[in-house]
């Protein structure tokens, strides 16, 4: 039995998948009920529906930390909406929330298409053969890059690079850096979830902006904790960690140029550019390698049946948001306590080290995310979009890096077998800090200096 509800659920999230392809496709407004070609528009509403039934059988088997955040949002979506949403509403809730279902999916794909990929074996090879003194900056360097692409698939990458007989103290180190490295990236990277959330807040001209800040934050965050967190560092071990990742630096600049590129040329947001371009670098990667897609779709297939209630969640709060910006509910309570705009600089250092403290005490940052973003943002503070959404992004790593019960310290403390407070309370609790803090007094000052 529970072997067919899994078999069901997978075919009404690949449904919902193929619906969210179309709709993007066909550029169906996901706020409109009313759309003149009717059978479009039945495809995208059976999506819907398959999602929701999808959702349904999820809920049954839900974890434990998935029931409390699930819980959490369903408390502040009641909250924060003043009625029970009726079946229009619903409707364009279901077709607004139906990407966020594909994106996920999505990634599940490119993640295991990039474990066959000869490069990235090329690549974990090499860094295995890396120094143990050089092992923390080449793991840091080298996450934030497989990280921009796959997320946490990253990490699975990189524990296969950790040599079999590492002591405890050198797999610590690699997964550490490995952690702060991943988790870094989403301050620059479309492909995470982090990014589409943020979106939907500031919109998608901003959103790209905030993308070329994020280079620039990734970058001083390196420039910075790669030397503090590694006395012996020294630009010859930089030499060899970019040596390392030579044979994949190619293809992630030619999968963010087709991303970017489809995004401008076609007016697409980050994320609809990252589920439709996606598949057709993968289809392209069949093509050359038909041997593999068979293990490559088997592997996709588990990883969505693993995330099912990671895609639960993350609708849940898009959810969450679509209804209390459409209904306007966060402006009636921001007018409620507030006279006049807040200041920039409080919401920009609020945001990430707000985020961080509350990971740290449990809550995940999809919450405190969706909680200070819909506060801050439409002009409610004297603050950039673009700062806000960068802020919003630091304050994802932060809190990503500073939780026990991140799923992101969770995998990696699994896949490099130390224990995940040790992860969390050592040298990372101190960097999830200062990247919070000084993240956002740094967004301060450029707000002052453009505002």
């Amino acid at each position: 039995m529970p072997q067919l509800i899994s078999n069901v659920r997978l075919i009404l999230l690949c449904i919902a998948w193929i619906a969210a392809l179309l709709q993007v496709l066909i550029s169906t407004p996901s706020t409109n009920l009313e759309f003149d070609n009717f059978p479009n528009i039945a495809v995208i509403n059976l999506g819907v529906r398959a999602f929701v039934g999808f959702a349904i059988l999820t809920i049954i088997s839900l974890r434990r930390d998935s029931i409390f955040i699930l819980a959490l949002l369903i408390f502040v979506c009641w909250a924060l909406v003043d009625h029970f949403p009726d079946a229009s509403e619903w409707a364009k809730a279901g077709r607004y929330v139906l990407i966020f279902a594909a994106l996920l999916p999505t990634l599940a794909l490119v993640r295991a298409t990039a474990s066959f990929m000869p490069s990235v074996h090329h690549t974990q090879v090499a860094l295995a053969r890396l120094p143990a003194s050089a092992t923390s900056g080449g793991f840091h360097l080298a996450a934030n890059i497989f990280g921009g692409v796959i997320n946490t698939g990253a990490l699975a990458l990189l524990s296969v690079a950790v040599p079999k007989n590492a002591n405890k103290a050198r797999r610590k180190i690699a997964a550490e850096a490995a952690l702060r490295g991943m988790v870094t990236a989403a301050a620059w990277s479309p492909f995470f979830i982090a990014f589409a959330i943020g979106q939907g807040f500031v919109g998608q001209k901003h959103s790209w902006t905030a993308i070329a800040i994020g280079s620039a934050t990734a970058f001083l965050f390196a420039a910075v904790s790669i030397p503090l967190f590694n006395r012996s560092f020294s630009l010859s071990q930089l030499g060899l960690t970019l040596f390392c990742l030579k044979p994949i630096l190619l293809r992630l600049s030619i999968v963010l140029g087709v991303v970017l590129s489809s995004a401008f040329l076609f007016d697409f947001t980050a994320l609809s550019a990252v589920v439709v371009m996606m598949p057709i670098l993968v289809l392209v990667q069949f093509i050359r390698y038909p041997e593999q897609i068979k293990a490559i779709i088997g592997d996709t297939a588990t990883n969505m049946r693993t995330i099912a209630d990671d895609i639960l969640i993350i609708s849940m709060a898009m959810l969450v948001g679509y209804f209390a910006t459409s209904t306007g509910a966060f402006t009636a309570l921001f007018n409620s306590h507030f006279d006049g705009a807040i200041p920039g600089w409080f919401a920009l250092i609020a945001t990430p080290f707000g985020m961080m403290l509350a990971s740290v005490f449990g809550v995940h940052p999809v919450i405190s995310s969706t909680l200070f973003l819909a506060v801050f943002s439409g002009g409610h503070a004297d603050v950039h979009p673009a700062l806000l959404m960068q802020a919003h992004l630091i304050g994802w790593g932060a809190g990503t890096m500073s939780s026990v019960a991140s799923l992101s310290v969770i995998m990696g403390a699994t896949l490099f077998r130390v224990r995940s407070r040790d992860l969390v309370l050592g040298v990372n609790l101190f960097a999830a800090f200062c990247y919070a803090l000084v993240g956002g007094i740094l967004l301060s000052f450029v707000n002052i200096m453009i505002t």
